[in-house]
């Protein structure tokens, strides 16, 4: 099935709203146990030395998980939409943990053009971490391109995105059991980013042609890809 690229940014007030709305939990504390288990394996400790960076946070949800999980570190989430950042700060500020939230800022970048410096002049980035991502990026150069401007040699790289069904067919059964949890902004959201996502063969041809072998990318179920490792 083609690939039908849908627009980088969620800047509609409605769209915006709906999703900051919704609850992701289940998924997103499944991500962050994938993590943390990573980290483990890898016998890597994130302390207050260490900066950790969500790429297209959205509202914030992976950043408060992330600033909670790891409250040594500090974590930044960055989104190229003003409205998702505005609502990011706005559930910081009402969040009933914002006392433990001290670790956590955000801040409005658009990938194709972020600096490392714009993040940190002291520290390297010890985790970059994206959800959801990579679909909503027109080309994947822009993608790689961004991940390899700002990591270092210490750096981890974790992305999980969805997959793109094999069928149009399969792709409209995915967002009749979406529409039985969530609106229909949601479920067109979804449908329209199941389209948009990539394949795994696209993914490990590109890392393939791009000789980015030190990064992993695998299937998790039907429905995820998860980009792991060093650039």
């Amino acid at each position: 099935m083609e690939r039908i690229a849908e627009p980088e940014l969620m800047e509609r007030k409605e769209q915006v709203i709906s999703y900051a709305k919704a609850d992701f939990s289940e998924g997103e504390n499944k991500l962050i146990n994938q993590i943390n288990n990573f980290l483990i394996n890898k016998n890597i400790c994130l302390d207050e030395n260490k900066l950790i960076v969500d790429l297209g946070c959205g509202p914030g949800n992976i950043s408060e998980k992330l600033s909670l999980k790891w409250p040594k570190a500090d974590v930044v989430g960055i989104d190229g939409s003003k409205e998702m950042i505005r609502i990011a700060e706005l559930n910081k500020k009402n969040s009933p943990n914002r006392c433990q939230l001290k670790n956590l800022r955000y801040l409005c970048a658009d990938i194709k053009s972020l600096k490392t410096s714009e993040i940190s002049r002291e520290k390297n980035i010890s985790l970059l971490v994206s959800n959801s991502l990579i679909h909503h990026i027109t080309y994947l150069d822009d993608f790689f391109n961004c991940i390899d401007k700002l990591s270092s040699n210490i750096t981890i790289n974790f992305h999980k995105d969805l997959k793109r069904p094999n069928s149009e067919k399969l792709a409209l059964e995915l967002k009749e059991k979406c529409a039985e949890k969530y609106n229909d902004i949601l479920t067109n959201d979804y449908y329209a980013s199941l389209m948009a996502s990539y394949t795994l063969q696209e993914l490990k041809n590109f890392i393939f042609d791009n000789k980015l072998s030190s990064l992993e990318v695998f299937e998790e179920g039907d429905q995820y890809l998860v980009i792991y490792g060093k650039v």
